[in-house]
């Protein structure tokens, strides 16, 4: 199997794992086991649980910053369509990896991580990108500034949506959530 497998497995046994028992719960011989590789070969690839959730994470926000932007790019020529777009992308790319959308809810406020760091650029580059597509869908007065406080709180809106949705209301559809969030079109 070739090494950028085994990382891949290596990611993906730890982000389930720590999503049934917390990171501080997630043992390196757990993660090892869960992936099916031997324990040399996670510290292989990974110098420590601490690099392993590090790349967890930023790996995590890269994969929701790149469904934003490939959202708002179909936007381009309606931008007051963009946050409903990023909104959907953002439900679907939560859905489709529901421990990672668990453990990045649980982390993006914790700072007491030796990958704080990491977590405040990854986050940051996400509330922007929320930042910009509500600044295209609505500009206002000179006076009155969309900031990166309002990115973040269309994001947390849409991270608390999709979980509330997904963990107790998985019967809804996209639309019937987005409609909830963002009212009816």
């Amino acid at each position: 199997m070739a090494r950028t497998d085994t990382k891949q497995l290596i990611i993906d046994a730890a982000v389930a794992v720590a999503a049934q028992h917390g990171i501080s719960g997630a043992s390196m011989d757990l993660i090892a086991e869960t992936a099916g590789v031997a324990k040399g070969s996670l510290y292989y690839n990974f110098a420590s649980k601490d690099a392993l959730f590090e790349e967890v994470m930023q790996r995590g926000f890269e994969t929701l910053a790149a469904a934003i932007d490939e959202a708002r790019s179909r936007t381009v020529d309606d931008p007051a369509a963009g946050p409903r777009a990023v909104a959907a992308a953002t439900l679907e790319t939560l859905r489709e990896n529901l421990n990672l959308a668990k453990l990045m809810a649980s982390e993006v406020f914790r700072t007491d991580r030796a990958w704080a760091d990491t977590m405040v650029v990854a986050r940051a580059s996400v509330v922007v990108r929320y930042r910009d597509v509500l600044r295209a869908a609505r500009p206002v007065a000179p006076d009155t500034e969309i900031t990166e406080t309002a990115g973040a709180a269309f994001f947390g809106a849409l991270a608390g949506a999709c979980l509330d949705w997904l963990l107790f209301r998985p019967e809804q559809s996209v639309e019937a959530v987005l409609d909830q969030v963002l009212g009816s079109r």
